[in-house]
């Protein structure tokens, strides 16, 4: 649904959500084939009553009413020109804009965090067994090597339009995302879930003495997806992937040294090492990835302007920040009330005789805030305390699923301060859904430790 960036793609993925959702919620009854003993009726909605995001995502939906019931300002458009007028308001309640769904609102906002925390508390309901985290993250893993080989076809075969037909309005595109850092950021967080898989399996092998498993095949998958992130010219996303795979590389390194010599197979690690080092360098010169690193060594250099611009327009929002961070400006309000602080700096508001507009700070964290207010950002931050206390209270760190999902997770987050991927909802979604099958998937591995 192109990255899920249009109002209609928006609305399906929240209607999908609230399906799965209503499924979870369906009691459950399990036979002795099931249990191994006595059969018995689940209920889920207990399940979902001690989980506190349901409880924190209800509080920030009910505190984004408030601010679209109680607008500040009223969206005026003449066919030609936009613009705002102030409207009366309860100060002492938080406000928003009244503007029209497709343009962004607090309504539209609420569609695209509905659609996250109702994915999210699905997965925390309806996921009773590691065998069905392991199949979803399995299904991830092979969508993301669909995504970037449909990336890399389309670098090699494309013909300027997305799936071929369709005009995007942004000419840097990348597979099925409009916008290349998008579609790089995404396939960031696949290469988490496949490089996560594929170290799981091995140690799994390892352990039973397995002659074979599919973390050789995974470990393609991931090779798979790191050209395609490089070759989407995504230079934020480039260097969240290398840092990424630096870390895994040096951890499995430190591994091998650690084992016995009778568990080790150097031979084995070579000839993989040497067919997927064949394989990317093979894919990197039929895809000219050298323009990716003169792009990177551009930006990184400050050759272009890009990161400069984003510095300023971040000083900017953190100006539009400590002016309404009691309440924020409201969900969504973001791109219509900046051109205000905007303005204050005129090299944020042309370019070369061009006007700017600015949709987003190009820094969610910052971003986030202006919008929610205190009190928003607040219960965003509480809601990664709970994740953080129940990560560390299942020793997450002793599973290389976990690790590498929580890894990859925050690496997305450090990447949001010089970009905007949270405010992309098909990351958005697939972001705060991993949360929970991290959490998930250490306390299963931890009872399965014990049992």
């Amino acid at each position: 649904m192109l990255g899920s960036s249009r109002s209609w793609g928006q609305s399906i993925s929240l209607a999908l959500a609230a399906i799965g959702f209503v499924v979870s919620m369906l009691p459950r009854n399990y036979t002795e084939e099931h249990t191994g003993s006595a059969r018995f009726r689940l209920l889920p909605w207990p399940k979902l009553l001690k989980f506190p995001l349901f409880w924190l995502g209800l509080l920030l939906f009910g505190y984004i009413a408030l601010q679209g019931l109680n607008p500040a300002w009223d969206y005026c458009a003449d066919g030609k020109m936009w613009w705002f007028i102030s409207m009366p308001d309860r100060e002492w309640l938080p406000s928003g804009l009244e503007a029209p769904f497709d343009r962004w609102n607090q309504w539209r906002m609420l569609v695209v965090y509905g659609a996250g925390w109702l994915t999210t508390c699905t997965i925390w309901v309806a996921f009773t067994r590691r065998r069905t985290v392991q199949l979803f993250l399995m299904v991830l893993a092979f969508n993301g090597l669909l995504l970037a080989a449909f990336g890399i076809a389309q670098r090699l075969l494309g013909n300027g339009k997305i799936f071929w037909f369709f005009e995007s309005p942004n000419p840097s595109f990348f597979s099925s995302f409009i916008y290349k850092n998008h579609g790089g950021a995404y396939l960031d967080l696949m290469l988490a879930v496949t490089c996560g898989l594929a170290g799981w399996y091995y140690l799994r092998g390892l352990r039973r003495l397995e002659k074979s498993n599919p973390s050789g095949v995974l470990a393609f998958f991931a090779t798979v997806i790191a050209i395609s992130v490089l070759t989407s010219y995504a230079r934020g996303a480039t260097l969240v992937m290398l840092g990424f795979l630096l870390v895994c590389i040096v951890a499995f390194a430190i591994h091998q040294i650690l084992l016995p010599s009778e568990n080790r197979k150097p031979i084995v690690a070579i000839a993989l090492i040497l067919i997927f080092g064949y394989f990317l360098k093979n894919g990197m010169d039929a895809l000219r990835t050298g323009e990716a690193w003169d792009r990177l060594k551009a930006g990184v250099m400050r050759e272009d302007l890009s990161l400069e611009f984003r510095e300023k327009a971040t000083a900017a929002s953190i100006e539009m920040l400590g002016e309404n961070w009691k309440w924020g400006v409201g969900a969504g309000a973001y791109r219509h009330l900046f051109p205000i602080y905007q303005h204050r700096h005129p090299e944020l508001a042309s370019h070369e005789g061009r006007p700017m507009f600015w949709e987003h700070a190009h820094n969610d964290i910052v971003q986030f805030p202006i919008e929610l207010g205190i009190f928003g950002a607040g219960v965003l931050v509480v809601g990664g305390l709970y994740y953080a206390f129940a990560l560390l209270r299942s020793y997450f760190w002793e599973n290389p699923l976990s690790v590498c999902l929580v890894l990859g997770l925050l690496m997305i987050l450090g990447y949001s301060w010089w970009d905007f991927p949270l405010q992309n909802h098909a990351i958005l979604t697939t972001w705060c859904a991993l949360w929970a099958v991290a959490v998930q998937w250490a306390r299963f591995e931890e009872v399965g430790a014990k049992g």
